[in-house]
This record gives C-alpha cells, sequence and structure tokens, in this order.
C-alpha cells in the first residue's frame, strides 16, 4: 500500500510541474517571439514501473504567426537565428522577441534587457529615421537635396546555434546548456543570419490546446490526491481492525 501511495504522489509532482509550464504558456500567449514548452514524459522498458518513468523539456521552435507592422525598430530574426540580449545579472541571452524599443538612455532594449551590439550596447538618437538592414546592421537616413544619405549608427549582434544547444529559464529568455559553455566561450555575430524589419512574429503558444492540457492536469491531480486519500483511509482502518482483535 506504502508503494501505491509513493507511485500516486511521484505522478502527482510530475502533474504539478506540467501545470507550471502549461500556465507559464498561457501567461506567454501575447509575449512575441515566445516559444512554447513542453514535457515528455518517458517510459523505461518496463512501463508499468512509475519508479522508472521520467520527464524531459522540449521546447516548440515552429514559427509563430507573422503580422506587419510599419514599425522601424520590429523584426523577426530568421531561421534558427537569435538576438542577443543582457539579463537583469548582465549574462548574455537570447530571444526571438524582435519588438525593440528605447530606454531613457537612447539605448535599444526589449523587454527592458539591453540589446547586445557588435561594439556593445547600441544608441538610438532622438528624432531620427532609420532602417534596419537584412543583416542587422542599423542605419540613420538624412534627406539633403531630396537625396538620402545613409549612417551606420550600430549592428544588432545575431547569433545561430542548435536548437539542443539552448534551455529556457523562468525570464522566457534562452541561455545556452552548461555543456555547451566551453565550446561557445564567446558566441559571436554570425554574418549568415538574416532579419526582417517592420515585421513581428507572435507568440507559437496555442491556447486552446494548453487550456485543455491544464484541466485535464487538474482532473488528473485531483484523481491521485483521491487515491492518496482513500489508501490513507484504508490503512487508518486496517490498523483499528488490528488494535481490536489484540
Amino acid at each position: 500500500m506504502e508503494n501505491t501511495i509513493y507511485q500516486s504522489m511521484k505522478a502527482a509532482i510530475r502533474l504539478l510541474d506540467n501545470q507550471g509550464i502549461i500556465a507559464n504558456n498561457l501567461a506567454n500567449v501575447s509575449t512575441n517571439g515566445f516559444k512554447e514548452t513542453f514535457n515528455l514524459t518517458i517510459k523505461d522498458e518496463d512501463i508499468n514501473n512509475l519508479h522508472k518513468i521520467r520527464t524531459q523539456k522540449y521546447y516548440n521552435f515552429s514559427e509563430g504567426i507573422l503580422t506587419n507592422t510599419q514599425r522601424k525598430l520590429d523584426l523577426i530574426v530568421k531561421d534558427n537565428g537569435w538576438l542577443a540580449i543582457k539579463d537583469i545579472n548582465g549574462k548574455e541571452a537570447y530571444t526571438k522577441n524582435g519588438h525593440l524599443k528605447t530606454n531613457s538612455k537612447g539605448q535599444l532594449t526589449i523587454q527592458n534587457y539591453k540589446v547586445i551590439g557588435n561594439q556593445g550596447y547600441i544608441k538610438i538618437p532622438n528624432n531620427i529615421n532609420i532602417k534596419i538592414l537584412s543583416n542587422g546592421k542599423i542605419q540613420k537616413i538624412d534627406e539633403q537635396e531630396n537625396k538620402d544619405f545613409d549612417k551606420e549608427i550600430g549592428s544588432l549582434k545575431l547569433v545561430r546555434f542548435s536548437k539542443n544547444d539552448l534551455i529556457q529559464k523562468d525570464n522566457g529568455l534562452f541561455y545556452l546548456k552548461n555543456n555547451k559553455l566551453n565550446q561557445y566561450s564567446e558566441a559571436l555575430h554570425d554574418d549568415t543570419v538574416r532579419v526582417q524589419s517592420e515585421v513581428l512574429e507572435a507568440s507559437n503558444v496555442n491556447p486552446t490546446k494548453n487550456m485543455i492540457d491544464m484541466i485535464s492536469n487538474a482532473r488528473q491531480f485531483e484523481m491521485n490526491m483521491k487515491m492518496i486519500s482513500m489508501y490513507d483511509q484504508n490503512t487508518e482502518r486496517a490498523n483499528q481492525l488490528f488494535n481490536i482483535n489484540n
């Protein structure tokens, strides 16, 4: 009986973990470039042995819906390229969110994280006309005597990794896995990565599917809790009978 309770509790813990992932997915339905996360349950050869069941986190890297915004600081990073940013701890992280803004100092940011350029942070002067080229270079456009003159004011740091090299953390940003840090001691700009400006990629989270999964997880969790309660009651009654017989 104790083994049954243990198995039910292990299943309940897995369900709680899944519920947290689903809740995070739903919370980021409107986050540009967010990639859906899910747990895959893996069973060893003995599928009836719950002690050998484990879960592994996977990411849905498929592209979200693209929207033309006609905003100069919006962009998408094509294929498996990524934008590089600095998180609140000063660590380099990667994102597909191309909704760029400027902070009070004129520095480019994404979700309040500073965007990394090839030569440090990128500052955009106020009240200028800019364009972002497909290679990530940012140019200032001056119009003089009905002619346009372009001047480069910065260049985005664009990187490319294998999808299996990345792990997503609670802040929604992707990082290199620990076992890959030595291989990529410092991520370098990849000249082959391309962007497209004035377009945004939406989150690829399917809200309907995630809501169904959340309800299913909640029901399974409730079932496991009832099983634990039932076995606990049976144990108590068995002890009472044992005491009576003695």
